[in-house]
């Protein structure tokens, strides 16, 4: 079967990244490895933003870019996408089925406007499927958006566990360090729990995310690249997750995953504040520490509880790596997700 993937923004320098080794293939999504159960993929760049427009055409590309791709990919037998917006309901009167992967949609739908929160239930309904990253996350979509419960599904986000390896204990300084750009981080609690700590504490942040906040003298902030931030990994002490409630109104329900999982699949120790759809992905004390969100003492007493117990921090890493293998592979993804492609298109194929 033929499959059109169209992710959110640009992967032609991940791709060339992936085959040189210096990226890792997780945010493909399987797509590289669904050849071998039988899916023919196909990656498109959408042509309304395959290049960089000023302002303010750059937003009108980026919302239009769903309407015009229906007549820019042929007829796949399926289209696998994180863009729901309208993308679906449009590739639905092309002809097109689609399945829709759910990164924050839960969390969009509550912010936009009811006009918009309106044609984003409509464009879901258009939808084969949609694939959900943790139960949490589905059974909020199902009760918000009224979807049907067997037209959703829950599929673990994977890692590429290649790529993020276990290497030696550090044997440097006991770094901590924590990662990601998305706006439910809580990084003012972070820089709380951290602050006087007797180690070095790294931030692999997007500037955005530090905006009106202060450093303190032991911390050091910047974006890294793939293999800049897996070196970091590997001489982290302790891995730091910090993130606002449930609810919280920016960001992704789904934020904090892809870094959870890049530390679990390096075997580093993580202190992870509580959400709702990491229960999918760890349990406490096994995996990781978890801790009430939005409490700094909480943060840093787990904090120093790891940096103390190099037992401890060694069973977290060791359990962390192994649940990994288990069930966040790329490939076992594409071995999950290649059924539910075929189903999307419907009785009458094989």
């Amino acid at each position: 079967m033929r499959a059109t993937f169209v992710y959110p923004n640009s992967r032609l320098t991940l791709l060339a990244g992936v085959a040189a080794g210096t990226e890792p293939d997780s945010t493909l999504l399987g797509a590289n490895h669904l050849a071998r159960h039988g899916v023919d993929v196909r990656i498109r760049e959408p042509l309304l933003t395959r290049h960089r427009l000023p302002a303010p055409l750059d937003r009108v590309a980026w919302h239009a870019r769903e309407l015009i791709l229906p007549f820019e990919i042929g007829r796949p037998d399926v289209l696998f996408t994180p863009l729901a917006s309208i993308l679906p309901l449009s590739a639905r009167a092309g002809g097109i089925r689609t399945v829709v992967v759910n990164y924050g949609l839960n969390l969009i739908s509550g912010r936009v406007s009811s006009g918009r929160r309106a044609l984003l239930r409509r464009s879901l309904l258009a939808s084969e499927r949609v694939v959900c990253l943790g139960e949490s996350q589905r059974l909020e979509l199902v009760e918000s958006i009224g979807i049907a419960t067997d037209r959703t599904l829950t599929l673990l986000l994977p890692v590429d566990e290649i790529f993020y390896s276990p290497r030696p204990e550090p044997s440097g300084a006991d770094t901590v360090l924590t990662v990601g750009k998305d706006l439910a981080r809580d990084y003012g609690v972070f820089l709380q729990a951290v602050r006087d700590l007797d180690a070095p504490v790294c931030l692999a942040v997007h500037p955005r995310n530090l905006a009106g906040l202060e450093l303190p003298s032991n911390a050091v902030a910047g974006l890294l690249s793939s293999v800049e931030l897996r070196e970091a990994y590997a001489e982290a002490a302790c891995v730091v997750l910090p993130q606002h409630r449930d609810g919280y109104p920016y960001g992704s329900e789904a934020g904090g995953l892809t870094a959870l999982l890049e530390a679990m699949a390096m075997g580093r120790p993580i202190v992870a504040s509580e959400r709702a759809i990491f229960r999918d992905y760890l349990d406490d004390g096994v995996e990781a520490l978890v801790v009430p969100p939005e409490d700094p003492a909480a943060l840093r007493h787990a904090i120093e509880r790891v940096l103390a117990d190099r037992r401890l921090a060694a069973r977290l890493g060791r359990a962390a790596r192994a649940r990994v293998e288990r069930m966040h592979t790329t490939r076992r993804f594409a071995a999950l997700l290649a059924p539910v492609l075929r189903s999307a298109r419907g009785p009458g194929h094989p």
